[in-house]
């Protein structure tokens, strides 16, 4: 055979390569490589890789799904090959939120948030639930990152950066979470100490009260009144003097409301008739060293061994509600009232208060000791104050009357309601609960809370007038003209229930159309006001001259002032 011929030549079968220790076969139908069924394994991290082939993602995939999984929890999953966990879970959370929408979506979504806000019962049940789901959704998001985490080939620098990001998804689901919870918590503990008041046993039966359990919980009171209290109680004070008595009158129908302003040092004050006050007081609340005043009234009943008062709980709170009651010849039905060093606390936690100053105004000292100022209030207009400041203008007295102090509460009560932002309230809203739930009491009962807080949200929507007793209806405070007092306070509620039918009217066209502008005025003029409103009689009713069929009290000739809106004074 010559060299340069070929000849085939028989090879012997190539021998298996034996498995090496630590692999293992892939399963039939397995990609290559795989260790189970259907599912991919990772390749040594940094090793080149091409698209398709399992193990070969890199840090952005992971990054972008760490991202996507962690707002849409399962949504990583599905990605990282979990296919059925992953829809498992965003099935889930598709449920929760239909849940939620549809909750939020048929009913009033206000009355349905003010419920859950004040029943103490709920606000645990959501601050568990947070929790619960918080946790869980941390989980998800951990759970995600590892599984993500073995599908991609990344060096070690890479690793880190991995982990990084879902350490901080997992500080983005626990910030909401935290804050969720601790609201919840903060409310419901503000909820039950502030509005869970023994004083409840010292409340009269003939007390306005709202029918919880209907449909609208006030639809069967005309009116109700609730006595605000400025405390200026302090360590370095022996028990309780009012600083501030303001009695708010609320048409709940309507939710007009008149202030009433009182000053603190009024004379010879007449307590409600068939009170004990009235029984220890008949001729009124008078002593001749002129200290008998109007807020001396809290601790005489309280040091008054022998009082009668001595068998309510709060002894003081209640001799105060039956001579302010006295005084206007309206029956009070609850009170709440706010200790004044809380007052600038709460100004401070709302972002303070802007106020327009009208006259230089001292800070510290009195009439007999003004070397002890130790500032001033300057004059000007929109002037952004914090808390002590603003206090000291609702409190500074020494360089202007008692009713231009008077005056200037009032103008921060309203400044307070109308600025306050619903923003800052959320965002400081530990800080304000706290401040509340040391400084504020009130008669209003945890029962009832939910009726009170739609009856403020009516006042929001009506209109709120000021009857301030100055020298013009308050001639004299050492002997105080009561009946002119009670009559200025039955007229300005007429003036308010008025304004409240002019209204309804106008709002509702079929009902101006049958009845005349006149025939309105003079039939809310001649309607009553509610018996807890108006325990005294009315004033006699005739024609002034030189007004045909116009019908008006006739105390009125000598009645010098009126209810005035809250913003015409300040």
């Amino acid at each position: 055979m010559s060299a340069d011929e070929t000849q085939p030549i028989d090879r012997p079968p190539v021998a298996a390569v034996p498995e090496q220790p630590g692999e293992r076969a892939a399963a039939p139908g397995a990609p290559a490589g795989s260790g189970e069924p259907g599912e991919t394994a990772s390749e040594e991290p940094g090793r080149p890789t091409s698209g398709g082939v399992p193990g070969k993602r890199g840090l952005p995939w992971v990054l972008t799904w760490t991202v996507a999984g962690s707002l849409v929890p399962g949504l990583g999953l599905v990605a990282a090959g979990r296919r059925k966990t992953g829809a498992a879970v965003l099935g889930a959370v598709a449920v929760v939120l239909a849940a939620i929408a549809i909750w939020l979506l048929t009913g009033d979504i206000l009355k349905r948030g003010i419920s859950f806000a004040v029943d103490p019962q709920r606000l645990l049940y959501l601050a568990i639930a947070v929790v619960v789901a918080g946790l869980l959704w941390a989980v998800v998001v951990v759970v995600t990152g590892v599984l993500l985490r073995r599908e991609a080939a990344l060096g070690r620098g890479q690793g880190i950066a991995a982990w990084v990001l879902v350490a901080v998804m997992v500080g983005l689901v626990a910030a909401p979470t935290y804050a969720i919870t601790d609201y919840s918590l903060v409310q419901r503990d503000l909820v039950t100490s502030v509005f869970n008041s023994d004083d409840q046993n010292d409340a009269d039966a003939e007390d306005a009260k709202p029918q919880t359990v209907a449909a609208d919980p006030w639809a069967g009171t005309d009116r109700i009144n609730v006595l605000l209290i400025g405390s200026d109680a302090g360590d370095n004070r022996e028990g309780i003097r009012p600083d501030t008595l303001i009695v708010a009158s609320i048409q709940p129908s309507s939710g007009n409301t008149v202030l009433f302003s009182l000053p603190r040092n009024l004379e010879r004050v007449p307590f409600k008739k068939g009170s004990p006050g009235a029984e220890a007081w008949p001729d009124g609340y008078y002593c001749a060293d002129e200290s008998c005043l109007l807020n001396a009234v809290w601790t005489w009943a309280e040091g008054e061994s022998n009082s009668s008062y001595s068998r309510f709980r709060n002894p003081g709170l209640k001799a105060t509600e039956d001579a302010v009651s006295g005084v206007l010849g309206l029956e009070i039905d609850t009170y709440v009232m706010l200790n004044l060093d809380g007052f600038k606390d709460f100004i401070d936690a709302v972002g303070g208060v802007t106020l327009d100053v009208h006259e230089r105004l001292p800070i510290g000292g009195d009439s007999e000791h003004p070397w002890e100022t130790i500032g001033y209030l300057e004059v000007g207009d929109n002037q952004k104050m914090d808390g002590w400041h603003a206090l000291w203008f609702a409190r500074s007295r020494w360089s202007t009357s008692d009713y231009d102090r008077m005056r200037r509460q009032r103008c921060v009560i309203a400044a307070v309601t109308e600025q306050t932002n619903p923003v800052t309230v959320a965002r400081h809203f530990p800080s304000i609960a706290r401040t509340l739930k040391a400084n504020m009491s009130t008669g209003i009962p945890l029962s009832d809370l939910e009726a009170w807080v739609e009856l403020a949200t009516r006042i929001q929507g009506g209109t709120v007038t000021s009857l301030p007793f100055t020298d013009d209806v308050v001639a004299s405070r050492a002997n105080p003209d009561y009946d002119l007092i009670r009559r200025q306070v039955n007229k300005a509620l007429r003036d308010s229930e008025r304004d409240a039918a002019r209204a309804s009217a106008t709002a509702t066209p079929s009902a101006t159309a049958s009845a005349s502008p006149s025939a309105s005025a003079s039939a809310s003029a001649s309607a009553s006001v509610s018996p807890s409103a108006s325990p005294t009689p009315k004033a006699e009713v005739t024609k002034r001259a030189g007004a045909k069929g116009d019908v008006k009290p006739s105390a009125e000739a000598t009645d010098s002032s009126d209810a005035q809106d809250v913003s015409e004074v300040c």
